[in-house]
């Protein structure tokens, strides 16, 4: 094992990080963003478009990431087209994004609906009961039941997030995984095992963090006064 090799391309993977941090992140806030909107139609049952988005969700968690990675790289171009739309070169980190959007907004829109459904319909009745507006029932009453219940799937949810972007290297993307079979390939496939294991830190210490920032988010809402009951938010 040569550590020293991996001391010596580590800041090479450090520059090409906050790629793939830019990438979870964008994606982790509009998919979640996403997946409040399509938890929103299915719950008040919008007419024409549950439907869709049942057939969204249903389809978007079938095929594999990469494939749909593969379909939004190079058949979203081609779609735009048909309406009028010429993009010449979409560029790769974009296509990632709006993937992983995709993705993820129909994986989250399935923890956030149970979470939701979960809260139970006294609550609602009573906090309109007593003439609270809808932003104050939903921040007040609704949010602070929620959040608990959804908390530990949304976590795994980035986490699956931050692996999936392991792939986005095959559309082009120079992010870490590209990164390293660039220089696999300069080095000739030499040092594989160092290069890989380098990674597999990195990855390790980003989920590491990502799974902190959540279970402090859980910690946060368990220290919330609120017990079940409008009296206390009245």
């Amino acid at each position: 094992m040569d550590i020293t090799f991996m001391l010596e391309i580590l800041p090479q993977f450090l520059s090409v990080l906050p790629i793939t941090l830019l990438i979870i992140v964008a994606s982790t806030i509009c998919g979640f963003l996403l997946s409040v909107l399509v938890v929103a139609i299915r719950i008040k049952k919008v007419r024409l478009l549950n439907p869709i988005m049942g057939m969204y969700i249903s389809f978007t968690r079938s095929p594999p990431i990469l494939l749909q990675l593969f379909l939004i790289y190079y058949g979203l171009p081609v779609v735009l087209a048909l309406m009028g739309i010429h993009i010449n070169d979409m560029n790769p980190t974009t296509a990632s994004i709006i993937t992983l959007i995709i993705y993820n907004g129909a994986y989250m829109s399935e923890v956030v609906r149970p979470a939701y459904l979960a809260v139970e319909r006294g609550q609602h009745e009573a906090a309109d009961s007593l003439g609270f507006s809808p932003f104050k029932k939903l921040y007040r009453i609704i949010i602070p039941q929620v959040a608990p219940i959804a908390l530990p799937g949304l976590g795994n949810a980035i986490i699956y997030l931050i692996l999936d972007t392991s792939l986005i290297f095959a559309i082009g993307v120079v992010d870490i995984m590209g990164l390293a079979n660039i220089i696999i390939s300069s080095n000739y496939g030499m040092n594989q095992i160092e290069i890989y294991l380098l990674i597999a830190i990195i990855y390790w210490i980003v989920s590491m963090l990502s799974e902190q920032m959540i279970k402090y988010l859980e910690r946060r809402k368990q220290r919330l006064p609120y017990n079940g009951s409008t009296k206390e938010v009245a």
